[in-house]
């Protein structure tokens, strides 16, 4: 039987998808750093910034910044 070359047979389990899971785990450390019950709105948060940092060259700046 012939393979066809569409992408990954383990799409999941990429090298690519691992820093997503560093920075969620990253996110939920910071957010039960700074607040004292953090939800799952405030790792959101957290984890969409690093995500825009990430992009920016801006590591964890303002990560966690209340307004």
């Amino acid at each position: 039987m012939e393979k066809i070359g569409v992408g990954s047979e383990n799409a999941g389990m990429d090298k690519k998808e691992l820093p997503r899971f560093e920075i969620i785990d990253r996110a939920t450390e910071l957010a039960y750093q700074v607040f004292n019950c953090p939800t799952d709105d405030h790792i959101t948060g957290i984890y969409d910034r690093l995500v825009w940092n990430e992009l920016h060259g801006l590591g964890e700046l303002g990560a966690v910044t209340l307004h």
